[in-house]
């Protein structure tokens, strides 16, 4: 077996909710960054679960419905910054992976869902965004940032609410030191749909998504016919 692979153990008690995912640790061996390591997408899902109500019971749900593994790496030097809890800066640190071939299962099931808080009347959505920073492990390796430290790119996972927009501004695409999320101001797309949905009396979780995704569909459908009738004039 080649040494570079990682060695992987299941950790029962790795969380940052109290609902418990069973998540896998990546054990490096003698690699000298994460491209080194075939057959893994890095990625983030710190926002979604700081700001966007996503938790463990919906993660729970994505890795019974796609048979799924979570596995994670906490680096000595941080990645990000800005995602400190309570004292606790262990989301600045840690990326999560996934095996290249459920990858999508995961993404698409994260961006396909949506959120609601409906007593406070607001909604979350995610997205993804894909960052270009220096290597992390290269980085804990040779304990320093050189110009020949290697870049990759992560992926990390967005939110867009009708509250705000809490995401990376990958606008520049010079590789990014510890990126840290900035607030963006809603879109006027989910500020709409969501004065429609909670204007609804008797709301409840069970029928939100449902009204919700009809909401967007007519929404849709509204630029559709804007976009015809400005390119048939």
């Amino acid at each position: 077996m080649d040494s570079a692979l990682p060695k992987l153990r299941e950790d029962r008690y790795y969380q940052f909710k109290p609902f418990r995912v069973p998540k896998y640790q990546v054990k490096f061996e003698r690699a000298g960054g994460l491209d080194d390591i075939p057959g893994y997408i890095w990625y983030s899902p710190a926002a979604i679960y700081l700001w966007g109500r996503y938790s463990d019971v919906n993660l729970s749900d994505l890795v019974r419905e796609h048979d799924s593994k979570i596995f994670w790496y906490k680096f000595e030097k941080p990645v990000f910054k800005g995602f400190t809890v309570n004292g606790d800066p262990a989301w600045n640190h840690t990326l999560w992976a996934a095996q290249e071939d459920q990858w999508k299962d995961i993404y698409d099931t994260i961006l396909e869902s949506v959120q609601f808080d409906i007593p406070n009347k607001r909604l979350y959505q995610y997205a993804l965004q894909e960052l270009p920073v220096y290597d992390p492990l290269s980085v804990d390796v040779n304990r320093v940032i050189t110009q020949s430290t290697p870049k990759i790119k992560i992926h990390a996972f967005a939110v867009l609410s009708n509250v705000g927009q809490y995401a990376f501004d990958t606008r520049k695409q010079d590789v990014m030191v510890q990126p840290s999320v900035v607030t963006f101001k809603s879109s006027k797309l989910h500020m709409d749909a969501a004065k429609r949905l909670f204007a609804q009396k008797g709301l409840t979780q069970d029928d939100a998504f449902e009204r919700y995704k009809q909401i967007m569909l007519e929404a849709q459908d509204k630029v559709h016919e804007k976009n015809w009738k400005k390119a048939t004039k």
